[in-house]
C-alpha cells in the first residue's frame, strides 16, 4: 500500500533507500515502512514526498482507486457497450486483492458480487459482506443499505426467504435520515413484497406502493415508476379491484407517451395485464397478452408464454390449438430464470405448474415442485399450491 508506493517511486527514480532516508529517518526505518511494518509520521511523510518529487496525496492515494472509478463508470455508462456478467467478473477480478479501504473498493466488491448471481450466489453474498464492511467503516449509510438490498435479492435467489425478510426488517430505514431516491424506493418495494407474501397483507402492500409513487411525484424522480405501477396493479387485482388495476396500467401507457421506454419495459406492462387476466379469469385478456409476448420474442419471457398457454388450454373457449404438455415444457425450459425470482413470481409459476399437473401434464416434475414449494412463506400462495398438489 503506502510502503509499496514509496518503494515503487524510489525505484522508478533510481534512488537508494539511503538517499531517500538521509536526514529524515534511518535506512532501516524506511525499509520497515516499505515492507508495511511501520508507518511514517506526517512530517516524515511530507519530507519523503518532497524527496520523491510527488505530493503527499499521491503517496496516500492508491492509483488503483482511480482505475476502479474509471472501470465502474465504463461498465455502468449507458453509452458503453453491454457487458455480460462473465465479462464484468473478468474486468473486476484484478481489483479484488489487495483490498483498498475506499468507496470505490466497496463498489467493486458490490458490483463483482452481483455479477455472481447465477454463477455462484453464495460467493456473491461473501463479496456483499466485504463491501458492507468497507461502507460501514467509512460511515456510508446509503451504500450500506444498497448492499443489503442486493443481499436480499440473492437470498430470494437461494430461496432463503425468512432470512431475506429478517434482513429487510433489520435495515431500519428512518425517514428522518435521508437516502438516495433510488435506495429509498428499492427499500420501499422490498417492504411491499414482504408484507404481501409473508403476511398476506395486500392492502398494506398497496399503501406502501402508493407512498412510493407519491414520493416519486414529490421529488420529481421516476426511476422506479414502471415497477411500482405494475406491482400496484397486480396487488389491486388480487383484492378484486380490477378497475383500479387497469387505471394504474393506463397511467403507465400515458407515461410512455412522454418517455423513451424500451421494448422490454412496454412488454412488462403487457405481461402484467396477462397476470391480472389470470386473476380475473379473463380468457381473452390472457390470449392477447400471450400474443404480445410472442410478437416481441424475448427469451426471458418464454416461461410467461408457457404460463399463459397453460390457462388457455385449461380454460379453452375457442378453437385454439395450444398443447398443455408443450406449454409446461416452455416453463421448465426457463426454470433457471424463474426459480431465482422473488417469492411472489416463483409462487405464481409453481401454482401454474401444479394446476397443469391436475390435468396430467408435467407430472414427472412433482418432486421438484414440492421441493421448491417447501421453503415458501406460509400463506395464500403456498396454500393454493399445496391444495392443487393434493388433488393429483
Amino acid at each position: 500500500m503506502l510502503g509499496t508506493r514509496i518503494k515503487t517511486l524510489r525505484k522508478t527514480q533510481k534512488m537508494t533507500q539511503s538517499e531517500v532516508a538521509e536526514g529524515i529517518m534511518t535506512k532501516s526505518m524506511l525499509s520497515m515502512i516499505e515492507n508495511g511494518k511501520a508507518t511514517p509520521s506526517l512530517p516524515a511523510l511530507q519530507r519523503i514526498a518532497e524527496r520523491l518529487h510527488v505530493s503527499v496525496d499521491e503517496l496516500l492515494l492508491d492509483p488503483r482507486v482511480t482505475e476502479m472509478k474509471q472501470l465502474l463508470e465504463q461498465i455502468e455508462s449507458p453509452k458503453s457497450e453491454y457487458y455480460s456478467e462473465q465479462q464484468v467478473i473478468e474486468m473486476l477480478s484484478p481489483y479484488l486483492d489487495p483490498a483498498v479501504p475506499s468507496y470505490w473498493q466497496g463498489q467493486i466488491y458490490h458490483k463483482y458480487g452481483f455479477a455472481l448471481r447465477f454463477l455462484n450466489p453464495e460467493e456473491g453474498l461473501r463479496y456483499f459482506e466485504l463491501a458492507f464492511d468497507i461502507f460501514k467503516n467509512l460511515d456510508l449509510r446509503d451504500q450500506q443499505i444498497e448492499v443489503q438490498i442486493s443481499k436480499v435479492y440473492f437470498l430470494f435467489f437461494l430461496r432463503r426467504y425468512e432470512e431475506a425478510y429478517q434482513l429487510i426488517d433489520s435495515m431500519m430505514v428512518i425517514q428522518d435520515i435521508p437516502l438516495s431516491h433510488e435506495t429509498f424506493l428499492d427499500y420501499q418495494m422490498l417492504q411491499a413484497l414482504r408484507v404481501s407474501v409473508k403476511e398476506d397483507n395486500w392492502t398494506e402492500s398497496i399503501v406502501l406502493l402508493r407512498e412510493g409513487i407519491a414520493y416519486m411525484r414529490e421529488k420529481g424522480v421516476y426511476i422506479e415508476v414502471i415497477s411500482y405501477h405494475r406491482l400496484l396493479a397486480l396487488f389491486l387485482s388480487l383484492t378484486g379491484n380490477y378497475a383500479s388495476a387497469k387505471t394504474e396500467l393506463d397511467k403507465l401507457n400515458h407515461f410512455f407517451l412522454f418517455t423513451e421506454a424500451n421494448v422490454y419495459e412496454r412488454l412488462l406492462v403487457e405481461l402484467t395485464k396477462g397476470s391480472i387476466a389470470i386473476h380475473q379469469k379473463d380468457y381473452a385478456g390472457i390470449r392477447y397478452a400471450r400474443e404480445r409476448l410472442v410478437e416481441v420474442d424475448i427469451e426471458a419471457s418464454y416461461h410467461y408464454i408457457g404460463q399463459f398457454e397453460v390457462y388457455l388450454c385449461i380454460w379453452q373457449k375457442d378453437n385454439s390449438t395450444f398443447d398443455l404438455q408443450d406449454a409446461v415444457k416452455k416453463i421448465w425450459d426457463n426454470v433457471h430464470i424463474w426459480r431465482v425470482a422473488s417469492e411472489y413470481d416463483l409462487s405464481e409459476m409453481l401454482r401454474t405448474l401444479a394446476l397443469a399437473m391436475t390435468k396430467g401434464a408435467g407430472l414427472e416434475h412433482r418432486d421438484e415442485i414440492e421441493r421448491m414449494t417447501a421453503p415458501l412463506s406460509r400463506g395464500y400462495f403456498k396454500g393454493e399450491i399445496e391444495q392443487l398438489l393434493a388433488k393429483i
